[in-house]
């Protein structure tokens, strides 16, 4: 087992160059294109302190495709979720033994730098987070310039980070304005296209939905759709609903009694574990009867 000291990054996100408040003119943003990876948890156990809270978790999370983790509350969802881009171990008293698996590479191999792989593996959280003393323009370009990356043409890189994030269009002319000024669906929308921005391989997605209308959970939900074509995406949800609607593959965790570590009763293809579930608990809760 591996235990993990907290990790403090002081970084100054107060000022940042303004782009400008018109339509950028189509142009490559000077960015390579990362292309979609696969991400493998291998045997995952996971502590805080001396609780256990996962147990042994193994999962293939495939390239280009959505992966919908599922299960009731308490289970070990988002603690996964954040084990698979090193957020695990921001938390003091923290552990965890497996490994996770980037392009056959290991994420938690000591070579392996924590600000380098969360460019490679970027999270959307459950609340919208814009920064609040910048621009809609400038919390897109936030990514880059915390990891000290430079970028072409930042303004295309802008659009096109809206476009994907299907925002561009009630954007394109308030630029400049705040970020935080924009509604909750378009503040998370906008969080996307952040997280975008930095050219991930694995897109994690923890409830992003939860806060939102039932219109703004619509657009987001197109919006997985269309960026899976180029991104693999892994998304924490309650919304049974919505894992059938966006997901390609999904994995139900539980656990056995109080005070017992998550682990993952089953896995496979959406419509298996929704229509022919190998375990009975599943269909139980898939189809409402508990969680």
């Amino acid at each position: 087992m591996t235990t993990l000291d907290g990790l403090r990054q002081g970084t100054d996100v107060g000022s940042f160059p303004a782009s400008s408040g018109g339509a950028a003119a189509p142009a490559t943003s000077g960015l390579p294109d990362s292309g979609a990876s696969a991400l493998v948890a291998r045997e995952v156990s996971a502590w805080f302190g001396s609780h256990k809270v996962l147990e042994r978790i193994s999962l293939g999370m495939e390239q280009k495709k959505v992966t919908a983790l599922i299960g009731p509350s308490g289970c070990g969802k988002s603690t996964f979720l954040r084990i698979l881009n090193r957020m695990h171990e921001l938390i003091p008293g923290a552990a965890l033994s497996g490994s996770v698996h980037l392009d056959d590479v290991d994420i938690y191999d000591p070579a392996q730098q924590i600000t380098a792989t969360r460019l490679k593996i970027g999270m959307v959280f459950q609340r919208p987070n814009p920064f609040p003393s910048m621009t809609i323009a400038q919390n897109v370009l936030s990514g880059l310039r915390l990891s000290g990356t430079k970028v072409a043409n930042p303004d295309a890189l802008v659009q096109e980070c809206l476009e994907k994030a299907g925002m561009w269009n009630e954007t394109r002319n308030r630029l400049n304005h705040a970020g935080a000024a924009l509604s909750g669906g378009q503040q998370q929308r906008l969080c996307i296209a952040r997280a975008l921005a930095v050219r991930p391989k694995v897109l994690l997605m923890d409830e992003p939905c939860s806060a939102l209308d039932p219109i703004s959970t619509g657009v987001i939900e197109e919006t997985i759709k269309e960026l899976r074509e180029e991104v693999t995406i892994v998304i924490v949800t309650h919304n049974m609903q919505q894992a059938q609607r966006v997901s390609d593959s999904c994995a139900l965790f539980l656990v056995d009694g109080e005070g017992m570590p998550g682990h993952i009763v089953e896995w496979g293809q959406t419509e298996q574990v929704f229509q022919d579930p190998h375990d009975p608990r599943t269909a139980d809760y898939v189809h409402g009867r508990f969680g």
